[in-house]
Formats: C-alpha cells, structure tokens, sequence
C-alpha cells in the first residue's frame, strides 16, 4: 500500500460540512461582546459533537482519526474559537480519566501556562478544569482551584493567578498525548492564519483608494499573495502530521513538530499583514483584524513557543542544523 500524505476526499468533505455550521455558531462578530464564549454556543457545539470528535464511540464520542479531528480543528481556527474550547477538546486526550473528566457535567477545561509559582489562565469563565502547560512538566488536567488568588485581571483575555493549591494532576498526558495536543494546536493556528488571509482579500476588494480597490495595486497583491501561500503550507504540514499520526509513522513527532512550527509562523505573519491591508482600522478597537493576532501570540504561547517546537523539531532529527533557520526567523520578523 502506498503512503498517504494527505487527508482524503471525505475526510475534508467532512470537516467542510462541519465548517459550515461552525460559522453560524461562531461567527467573528461575537468577538466584539465578549472574548469568552457563551452558554449557547457551549451547547450548541456539544449539541454538534464538537466536543467529542476523537472520543471512542463505545464512550459516546464520534471515535473520528487524528486527521478528521485537524481538520475539524482548523474551522475552529478559523472561527476564532475561544482556547477553552480546544482545552476541552485536548483533555479528552489525556487517557480515559481526561475523557471523563472532560465530558462530566457537561465540564468546561480552562486553558494555562505555567511559569514558575504563577499560572496564567486564558478565558475559561465557568471552567471546572484547567489544563496547564509549562516548560517542566507534561501537559496536566488539574480541579480548577476556586481559592485561587488572582493578581491580575487586566490582561486581555486572560488572568494571572499563583499556580499554588493546585494540588495533584487529575490526568498527565504521556509523550504521545502530548503530541496529539500540539498537533491540535497546530491546527488551530492554521485555521487563523486561513482567517487573516480571508478577511485581508474581502477587505482589499471593497476599500477603495484613487478610484481603485487597494487590492489592485502590487504591493496589496504581493500581501495577500504571500499570505495564501502561509495558510497553504500551515494547511498542508497540519494535514501531513495528522497523517502520519494516524499511520503511526515514525517521522509523527517530527511532522508534528514542524506543523506546530509552520502554522504558528503563518498565523502570526498572516494576522500582522492583516493588520497592514486593513491600515489605521486594522488596530483599532472596533476592528477585529487586531484580535487575530492577539489570539495568535496567546496560542503560540499556551503551545510553548515557537523556539521551543523548533527546537524539538531539531530533536526529532538530529541531522537538522536549525540554528541558522532559527536565526533568520528571529532577524526577519521578530516571532518567537
């Protein structure tokens, strides 16, 4: 049999169909209100099997493959998600006791990254769980800890609280879970970076300036252009790992790795260009082309960085030298 690099035909008919219902539960301008999602959009993406897509059917979930579940993911990216959602959607991957947990009263997992004695956590408003990252230790599903002291409720989205009286982990995810996680968020991130691209060319096609659309003129053509081709590739390097995840290939990790690395790359350069095609109105406050990369840098961060998958992409194959890649990454743009 030969390899598959790809996922199939119905595979991405599937997560097309879901896309199309995820757009009217989740559209952008509910960003606007709030950056959390509301209690009917919860039950309307439970009520969608959402939140049970790589659920074992014998536990009442869709049991659907690593490659299904990016897929579907990736509308989730475009939508612009809240990343509690997907810490939902990953504690079901932290064995049996994470599916549980996940599912149990309808349970809501806050998404956090650890640093230190300190946490801080990204939405989750009525979370019972929260999983937390950090550069230590696994991936882990904690109780949400109600006593908690919060030091900081300015940031955006997000909350700073003390990481202490956590207690013990609920669920660790082993090495391979863990991958399953980042491949989740790299699916994500590909999704976002698909959004900026699509909200840039909407927009270059309907601003006008010396009685032409901007989208007319070269420099907005080269924007938009070298943004379609980094949500192609974030795309294509998601669905290729996905692959690989789900033929147990030995490259999984290192396809993985990489997927992490492209789609948050993409992400956050799409989001800025977005930013630049839409001028003055792309950071302001009322406009919602700022918002995209803000949610970029929060998952690249809840990920753990992109020095840090490049690094384990290094890891995953010692004959690659990446320090040099590293180095014009960090010159060109700035993104960690």
């Amino acid at each position: 049999m030969s390899e598959r690099y790809l996922p199939d035909r119905d595979q991405i008919a599937l997560a097309r169909s879901m896309g199309e219902s995820l757009r009217s539960i989740l559209p952008l301008s509910r960003l606007q209100g709030t950056h959390d999602e509301s209690a009917a959009t919860w039950t309307a993406l439970r009520d969608l099997g959402v939140l049970g897509i790589s659920t074992p059917a014998e536990d009442g979930g869709s049991g659907l493959d690593a490659a299904e579940e990016a897929l579907i993911v990736i509308e989730l990216g475009r939508q612009l998600v809240d990343p509690s959602v997907l810490a939902t959607l990953g504690a079901t991957h932290l064995g049996s006791r994470g599916r549980h947990l996940a599912a149990e009263g309808e349970g809501r997992v806050a998404a956090a990254y650890g640093r230190g004695d300190r946490l801080v956590v990204v939405g989750g408003q009525g979370a019972n769980l929260l999983l937390v990252r950090c550069e230590s230790a696994p991936p882990r599903l904690f109780a949400f800890p109600p006593s908690s002291r919060v030091l900081d409720e300015t940031l955006w989205s997000t909350r700073l609280l003390e990481a202490a009286g956590l207690g013990e982990p609920l669920a660790t995810a082993t090495p391979a879970e863990a991958m399953r996680l980042r491949l989740l968020d790299a699916a994500a991130l590909a999704g976002l970076a698909q959004a900026a691209l699509g909200m840039a060319v909407q927009y270059a096609g309907v601003r006008e300036q010396f009685g032409r659309a901007i989208g007319s003129f070269q420099a907005v053509k080269h924007h938009c252009a070298n943004m379609a081709l980094a949500a192609r590739c974030a795309c294509d390097q998601v669905g290729f790992a996905a692959i690989a995840v789900d033929d147990d290939r030995e490259d999984a990790a290192l396809q993985v790795e990489s997927a992490l690395f492209v789609a948050g790359s993409a992400a956050i350069e799409n989001s800025g260009k977005n930013i630049q095609v839409h001028g003055g109105i792309g950071f302001s406050e009322e406009a919602v082309p700022h918002r995209l990369l803000k949610r970029a840098r929060v998952l690249v961060q809840l990920a753990g960085g992109l020095e840090a998958a490049l690094s384990r992409v290094t890891s995953c194959s010692p004959a690659l030298d990446a320090r040099p890649v590293l180095g014009d990454v960090v010159a060109g743009s700035g993104k960690r």
